[in-house]
């Protein structure tokens, strides 16, 4: 009999090795005949899926969320709530450059909408964006950073996504009590439609997460000027993330989080702040930043001009208005907003 995970490990893990085949390697057993222990596997799928999806996975998968009971269930809930949060704001920020360059044409009814919905963010309003980004794509035929979505974003998916919408809402809230007989019921039933989505989402693998650290600028009088950079790779099992440097002639944007093609050279990347960031190079220098948790976070609201998130690792709400960037990141968020005609 398979264990609590196994299947849903073993499901997910083959589907990403279509889109990242040398992970097949990394997965290799003493013993050819045996299969390889899906524990392993699923510290892969964890470090290859983008730290906030990784994270929440990497809970499900720990041994306290081995039982079929209420804890089992919140956790699906909540890696299906952070990967949906994941791809709107990767959707919502390819959607905004696009809109700059003049390739997509923003209708009056969809800036409207994303108006009332983009203020306070919920699993529906993760749910539509997704839905409603995806069709405008598809019918201006504009191509996707991640090309694979053309292919994976289908009506099947996005029905997909809509189911969770109602149950979220009555279930995760807890407006309905449960037994524990309907609990064990809806943990195997949810843990299906939770594989079907990491499968659709796990050419994710091939790209990667980083946090821009540090820009220096390299120059002498026989040589062109370069660009140092230095980032932290956001694809990791735990929060001791992985260092990396290399030299450009180009620059990217200092202390953001992006979404790269290639950590190798600075081609093709997505900038995903303001909407996720990184705290741990903040310093604690004033009695002020004393609340300030290191980790990264993820946009949950806009009230009373004032930006509000929630950490990947941290559980605690955060006020993050004494970060040394906070002001930046403010007025950067509402540029996205002017462009995206959803202004306030």
């Amino acid at each position: 009999m398979a264990q609590i995970n196994e299947l849903l490990i073993r499901s997910v893990f083959d589907e990403m090795v279509r889109y990242k085949p040398a992970l097949a390697k990394m997965a290799v057993t003493d013993d050819d005949e045996e299969l390889p222990d899906y524990r392993i596997l699923g510290d892969l799928i964890i470090k290859n899926f983008p730290w906030p999806v990784g994270v929440e996975l990497r809970r499900l998968f720990s041994g306290i969320m081995r039982q079929l009971d209420r804890m089992r269930l919140d956790q699906i809930f909540k890696t299906i709530e952070r990967s949906m949060q994941f791809l709107s704001f990767v959707m919502l920020s390819q959607a905004a450059e696009e809109k700059v360059k003049g390739k997509l044409v923003m209708p009056e009814s969809f800036s409207n909408e994303l108006k009332t919905r983009f203020l306070v963010l919920s699993l529906g309003n993760f749910s539509w964006m997704i839905r409603a980004i995806g069709t405008l794509f598809r019918d201006q035929k504009i191509e996707w950073f991640m090309p694979e979505m053309s292919g994976c974003f289908d009506n099947k998916f996005y029905g997909a996504l809509d189911f969770w919408v109602p149950e979220r809402n009555e279930i995760g809230h807890y407006q309905i009590n449960l037994n524990q007989e309907e609990i064990e019921k809806r943990c195997v039933e949810y843990e299906e439609k939770l594989m079907f989505i990491l499968q659709r989402i796990s050419f994710l693998a091939k790209y990667r997460l980083v946090s821009v650290k540090d820009i220096k600028v390299i120059k002498s009088k026989i040589h062109k000027v370069a660009f140092h950079h230095v980032f932290d790779l956001l694809n990791s099992s735990d929060s001791d993330f992985k260092a990396n440097e290399f030299d450009e002639a180009r620059y990217t944007e200092s202390n953001s989080v992006l979404l790269m093609k290639n950590i190798k050279v600075l081609e093709e990347y997505l900038n995903l702040s303001p909407l996720i960031i990184d705290t741990s190079g903040e310093v604690l220098d004033s009695k002020e930043k004393f609340e300030i948790k290191k980790d990264i976070f993820m946009y949950s609201k806009f009230r009373n001009d004032q930006l509000m998130y929630l950490g990947t690792e941290v559980t605690e709400k955060i006020d993050l208005r004494s970060l040394k960037n906070y002001e930046t990141l403010l007025g950067e968020f509402k540029y996205l907003l002017s462009v995206l005609g959803a202004e306030v």
